[in-house]
């Protein structure tokens, strides 16, 4: 017995011993590790801080090269060029509305004719190279607003303020030199920042630089657009400067044509005035500056604008009477909406889709009545509602002149047109059913098709081998692949978005 306790005794001491030993060995594993991780995190934060170091001296040489040479250009005499006249707006007639279609007929199953399908690249912001150093923070604030929406940049507007000795090359070309010093760093910095945390794109960001240096600097004046050619060209896009009616005016070209803004060719390219002018003749400097992007008018989404809701409005379907909401729009996104240039980029209604205000009203209601229906049932429903709900009108009888709305505007505006219903309807459906939309451009007259996930009955294109059924919001009374009769044999183009 005495000899059991004994090793019984041993085997817990021994077991003691080695449970110090382990735990010893653990703590001395576990601070190796530690002392490991902590070399390798100040190895991280010293190649960090060499590699940000590397990036802002490549920015500042690659910018005061470049800011050296293109004062130097600028001190050459501008050139006498014309002005082109504002292009309006192409006018497509409407096509009548054909009577409503039997609900008792059944819809052919036919493919329409063999269409275009028009490439929708993707939406990419200039982005400067190199990218531009981060401010220090503590640099004082300019505050100032867009669209209704309260905006700020970090720098010091006592030494930013300056004064054109002139508006002539030489005055010019000095002032350029001041806006190349490293102080105006902080507000390009900034200002970028906004534009993408705002979602703004490229217009967006033209006129967030116009109200951020008109308060800088004074409205409209000489000096603020100067300061907007300074930051647009860091930012990476290619502007060039116009002396128009003894002030400075801005040309930017897009990547669509824009409309009821007059221009100026230059490389080819059209360079739109972005202020009014009388002069048919003007003078321009031509000079370029590196990596410069052409600005694009597109909309990856709408902007991120700060809330000014307005009175709701009641819409309902006449065939499904359980689809009826109401729904509030935002004052500030119609305002940015108004201000939008109309452009040859339509697709780009459709491609931005709803606001969350729209959606938060609207979403919730569609949802809870097509939840458990096919996708067929589920885009039928949704066709009559956008069919029903709505007052049709041409953009002549509405507005006078040709304006594709954006989806929220529909819900703003007391009537819309085709084009119109066409681009809500392919938000809902893509936001709602997950299904893939095709905008279907036929001469006058814009419709959808859908690619439903089974083989469904009525008109239809082919679109890298699937399917897209015909689906047309402005075919009141129509069911899913029902196509207007004039149109059934007629070219279109397809824009899959």
């Amino acid at each position: 017995m005495k000899q059991t306790v004994t090793l019984i005794f041993t085997f817990l001491l021994l077991g003691g011993v080695t449970a110090q030993v382990n735990r010893d060995a653990f703590n001395k594993q576990r601070q190796q590790m530690q002392e490991q991780y902590a070399r390798e995190r100040e190895g991280a934060r010293q190649q960090y801080a060499e590699a940000r170091k590397k990036a802002e001296a490549e920015y500042a040489a690659f910018r005061k090269k470049a800011n050296e040479e293109y004062a130097e250009a600028v001190r050459k005499a501008w050139q006498q060029m014309g002005v082109e006249p504002a292009i309006p707006k192409p006018k497509e007639p409407e096509p009548p509305r054909p009577p409503a279609p039997s609900p008792d007929k059944q819809p052919t199953t036919d493919p329409l004719p063999q269409a275009e399908v028009v490439p929708l690249p993707e939406v990419k912001p200039a982005v400067p190279a190199p990218p531009v150093p981060e401010p220090p923070p503590e640099v004082p604030t300019l505050q100032f607003s867009i669209y209704g929406t309260g905006c700020r940049v970090h720098t010091n507007t006592v030494d930013l303020r300056f004064k054109l000795s002139s508006v002539d090359e030489q005055g010019v070309a000095k002032a350029w030199q001041t806006l190349s010093q490293e102080k105006y760093d902080a507000m390009l910095h900034d200002c970028l920042a906004q534009r993408d945390q705002l979602h703004l794109g490229d217009w967006g960001y033209l006129r967030l630089l116009q109200s951020a240096t008109e308060q800088l600097l004074g409205k409209g004046s000489d000096e603020a657009v100067l300061l907007q050619m300074y930051l647009l060209t860091q930012s990476g896009y290619r502007v060039r400067m116009a002396k128009v009616d003894g002030h400075l005016a801005l040309l930017v070209p897009f990547s669509h044509v824009i409309y009821q803004y007059s221009y100026i060719s230059i490389d080819g390219l059209k360079h739109y005035l972005l202020t009014k002018c009388k002069s048919q003749r003007v003078q321009v400097c031509q000079v370029g500056f590196p990596r410069e992007q052409i600005a694009d008018i597109r909309l990856a989404a709408l902007p991120a604008l700060e809330g000014n809701p307005q009175a709701k409005r009641s819409f309902a379907a006449v065939r499904f009477g359980t689809l009826k909401t109401e729904v509030g729009v935002d004052k500030s996104l119609m305002e940015f909406m108004n201000d939008y240039p109309l452009s040859s980029a339509w697709e780009c209604y459709a491609y931005a889709g709803l606001s969350e205000r729209v959606k938060g009203d609207l979403y919730p209601v569609l949802r809870s009545q097509i939840e458990g229906k096919s996708k067929k049932k589920a885009a039928f429903m949704l066709l009559d509602f956008v069919q029903t709900a709505f007052v049709y009108a041409t953009d002549q009888e509405q507005f006078g002149y040709e304006r594709p709305l954006f989806g929220d505007e529909s819900f703003f505006y007391p009537k819309n047109d085709c084009e119109d219903r066409s681009i809500l309807y392919s938000i809902l459906v893509r936001d709602l059913l997950g299904l893939d939309v095709a905008l279907v451009n036929w001469p006058g007259h814009l419709a959808t098709a859908v690619a439903f996930p089974e083989e469904v009955e009525g008109d239809y294109f082919t679109i890298e081998g699937r399917r897209y059924t015909v689906c047309d919001p402005t075919y009141i009374g129509a069911g899913i692949g029902e196509t207007m009769p004039q149109f059934k044999n007629v070219d279109a183009k397809l824009v899959k978005l």
